[in-house]
């Protein structure tokens, strides 16, 4: 059987964790569409914060980069 480190990390996760891994990843590359941020992105400890407070108030991942990149009116 072949198995690897990333498959058996994503087995003892909750399900609310993956959830909230799979809204940063559509988060990202909601942002790589809209020109937000380039490829290779490297997310910091403090963004990852903002934005698992706006997964959890049910923001869509488009939403969160809006608020996060997007332009103050």
């Amino acid at each position: 059987m072949n198995t690897c480190a990333v498959d058996h990390e994503v087995w003892e996760l909750l399900p609310e964790e993956t959830a909230l891994r799979q809204w940063i990843m559509t988060w990202y590359h909601f942002a790589v569409s809209e020109g937000y941020v380039e490829p290779e992105y490297e997310l910091d400890n403090a963004t990852a914060e903002r934005l698992e407070g706006y997964f959890q108030v049910g923001l869509t991942p488009g939403e969160g980069a809006d608020v996060i990149f997007g332009q103050l009116h």
